[in-house]
């Protein structure tokens, strides 16, 4: 059972750390004006909680931190992409190919 929770905390702890950065980045894009100072130092705050709380909360290596937050942000865009695909694919085949019109 231990050694089944220890897994399980190796395994969500990337997703966690890339989910705090994007909120700390999300909430100080509101706080901020234009676009450059947005991406800028939306950045630099997702880096900075990833960091932080990867290294005093998780008890990780820096390096390592970043990795799997870096890991779990490009499987959740691999997750959006294949199920934008599937959607689509789905929707053609229901509307056999043909752009729905209306009048």
């Amino acid at each position: 059972m231990k050694q089944l929770a220890h897994h399980t905390w190796l395994t969500v702890r990337g997703p966690i750390l890339a989910l705090l950065g994007l909120a700390a980045a999300y909430a100080l894009s509101h706080m901020v004006d234009g676009f450059g100072w947005q991406a800028g130092l939306g950045l630099v705050v997702f880096l900075a909680t990833v960091l932080l709380v990867g290294v005093l909360g998780f008890r990780m290596h820096p390096e390592d931190a970043v990795e799997e937050a870096a890991t779990a942000i490009r499987d959740a865009a691999a997750l959006a992409i294949g199920l934008v695909l599937l959607t689509a694919t789905i929707l053609t085949a229901l509307t056999g190919g043909h752009t729905p019109t209306t009048t």
